[in-house]
């Protein structure tokens, strides 16, 4: 557990989190602090809401300005984020094209394949069932939002390279994304109608909904044309993302699927896949498995017919140790009967 104590505006919130996922059902990556809360409004609620670990992953830090820092982790937390975000080495850099965001960034000693290398790293170190990313048009036009989207799109298809960036190849292996999502990406669209649905986990509210309340904490954004944006008026209050007309949240392309396309009229993210929890519960609840079988998440997570072993790499199994828990127990038990004997004696 990692324990973060947050002061604000003289008080004390102490937040215990969880260190970051093993592996993720969803894996975001949120150019700034905020973007999950805007442009990915109702992701981050409805995955906390219907047990769907998500896990988020930030492609620039605010170290210079950080406060943000602190309203990350308070807008997270209000969304019921439980488990630590990754926050990449990249500066909080504005350009308004992906040519001046490379510029600004080559300027500061980093390249497009460094960020290229951090999505790399991060899909084969939490091996998600679906990755998600920016707009390739920055959403409002910002650049890092582009260059983030640009990355991603590269990096869902060398992260199965045996061949690429061997330090994170060493260290998680290789992994190749079942679906990759890109916001309002114009082939393969889906529309999110499920984050306009009252969640009872979230007292009735929306996703989207704890979306706005998650924004809140981002009071130093809240001078931004953002904050009418995602809440209205006093007059003309925004309620539903279908309120919204611009950069709509809730709007996605399937940039890429090993898993087949969506149907007609798909609603989710996660068709033609399974979530880890239902991975787990068959496993368990299955009357055939082996004392000691493997969960081999590659195999269930989707169908095979489109999916198995990455052709580059292996895949990672998580090992049941029911053999070990056994004897565990039985030598408890004896040491228990022996202690009893004991005492009767005495």
């Amino acid at each position: 557990m990692v324990i973060f104590i947050i002061f604000l505006t003289g008080k004390i919130f102490a937040q215990e989190w969880d260190e970051p996922l093993d592996r993720a059902d969803l894996l975001l990556f949120s150019s700034h602090a905020d973007d999950e809360h805007l442009f990915f409004a109702g992701i981050l609620p409805y995955c906390a809401a219907n047990d769907i670990k998500a896990q988020v992953v930030y492609m620039t830090n605010h170290n210079d300005y950080p406060v943000r820092n602190t309203e990350l982790l308070e807008g997270l937390w209000a969304v019921g984020v439980r488990n630590y975000p990754v926050i990449s080495a990249f500066p909080d850099l504005f350009s308004e094209s992906l040519e001046e965001a490379l510029r600004v960034y080559k300027n500061r000693g980093f390249t497009e394949e460094d960020f290229i290398a951090f999505c790399v790293s991060n899909i084969r170190r939490f091996k998600p069932h679906v990755a998600v990313g920016h707009d390739v048009n920055g959403e409002y036009g910002h650049g890092t939002h582009m260059l983030s989207a640009a990355a991603l799109i590269k990096a869902v298809v060398l992260a199965g390279d045996i061949n690429y960036h061997s330090e994170s190849f060493e260290k998680y292996g290789v992994w190749d994304t079942p679906k990759t999502y890109i916001n309002h990406w114009n082939e393969r669209q889906i529309v999110i109608s499920s984050i306009n649905e009252p969640l009872p986990f979230f007292d009735g509210k929306t996703a989207f909904q704890v979306s706005q309340y998650g924004f809140s904490y981002h009071k130093s954004q809240h001078w931004t044309w953002f904050y009418r944006w995602i809440y209205g008026t006093a007059d003309a209050p925004v309620t539903s993302s279908t309120q919204i007309r611009n950069y709509q949240p809730g709007r996605y392309g399937l940039y890429r699927t090993l898993v087949g396309d969506d149907s007609q009229g798909a609603a989710d993210f996660f068709e033609n896949t399974l979530l880890i929890k239902n991975i787990i519960e068959e496993h368990f609840f299955n009357d055939d498995a082996g004392e000691a079988e493997n969960i081999d998440f590659t195999v269930y997570s989707i169908d095979p017919d489109y999916y198995g072993e990455s052709e580059n790499g292996g895949k990672r199994q998580i090992k049941i140790l029911l053999p070990v828990l056994i004897i565990a127990v039985s030598a408890s038990l004896l040491l228990l009967l022996i202690f009893i004997k004991k005492s009767k004696r005495k």
